[in-house]
């Protein structure tokens, strides 16, 4: 095919010019973009920090957080695609960034095994308080994502070990039992990952947590009586219940409403639990919520999220 770009991954052969050249570019010039905006070393680009937190965090810098709630999640995101170039091109360079990088990861979480740069610099008595709103189990998600894309393609477990800390943490801070937290997440994401990670892993535990969070969803009251999730609700009635696809449990819920970034996580990680478990209520339910979006909330591109707001 003329103009043709052969980009090579695991299993797959890419010789589409369209995709090939997308591919080459995101490879070639927007991960190494990415990396020098994470590190706020690209003039002209707006501060991100995200670099700068965690090594704060870490103790080898000084200085304060900056950046929204979930920065952390820039840094996470670069480490998954990062990682997965490695299949389209080897990179030294690339790999001594990742690994680099996860160390400064591993030295910012606490003994613990919490890992939440704002929270550790800006609101530590914050923790766990703002499950609606903060973005902590949003965060891990896509970390736990990150380390898993690594592990598949380096086959390292350097950062997958700081995330099975990491969920062991959450897993002794959430649950049914007494003492815990009976609660899930404001911000979905973490149902998905956990699923890749026991996909990755077989490690049960992974598939526990991602099932307590899709099942426990729309049980009252969860965060719905956190001061933050009532003060927010009060300020604009948007952020309701059903803007965090808690107005009802999975099975109950009729048509997919509200954020819509958050119901394709969840409905994906929903998914997943039903595909493992063979559980027929949830995917008549998934089957439902699929048919209203992609029958009345979808574009003819393919893209949901009607408005600015839900």
């Amino acid at each position: 095919m003329k103009n043709s770009v052969e980009m090579t991954g695991r299993n797959v052969l890419i010789r589409d010019a369209f995709w090939g050249g997308k591919i080459k570019n995101a490879v070639e010039n927007v991960i190494p973009y990415q990396w020098k905006v994470l590190n706020d070393n690209e003039p002209g680009a707006e501060r991100s920090h995200a670099v700068a937190n965690y090594k704060i965090a870490a103790g080898m810098e000084q200085g304060e957080f900056e950046g929204f709630v979930f920065q952390d999640s820039d840094v996470a995101k670069w480490i998954e695609a990062a990682s997965y170039s490695l299949l389209y091109r080897k990179d030294p360079a690339l790999e001594k960034q990742l690994e680099e990088m996860i160390d400064i990861i591993r030295k910012a979480q606490r003994p613990d095994g919490y890992l939440d740069t704002y929270y550790i610099l800006k609101e530590p008595e914050m923790r766990w308080k703002n499950i609606a709103h903060g973005h902590e189990l949003y965060v891990s998600g896509h970390l736990l994502e990150a380390a898993v894309a690594y592990y598949e393609i380096t086959g390292q477990t350097s950062l997958l070990d700081v995330m099975e800390k990491n969920i062991d943490l959450i897993r002794s801070v959430f649950g049914t039992e007494e003492g815990k937290l009976d609660s899930y997440p404001g911000h979905e994401e973490i149902e998905l990952a956990l699923m890749k990670a026991y996909r990755a892993t077989g490690k049960e535990k992974f598939f526990d947590l991602a099932r307590y969070f899709i099942e426990r969803r729309g049980v009252v009251p969860g965060f719905q009586t956190e001061e933050a999730f009532q003060k927010q609700q009060k300020k604009n009635k948007a952020y309701g219940p059903d803007y965090h696809q808690a107005h009802a449990p999975v099975r109950q819920q009729q048509d997919a409403q509200g954020h819509a970034v958050r119901a394709m996580y969840f409905f994906t990680g929903a998914a997943d639990v039903a595909l493992e478990t063979g559980d027929e209520s949830l995917k008549q339910a998934l089957q439902r919520l699929w048919t209203n979006t992609i029958g009345r909330r979808m574009y003819i591109t393919g893209g949901v999220g009607s408005q600015d707001e839900g």
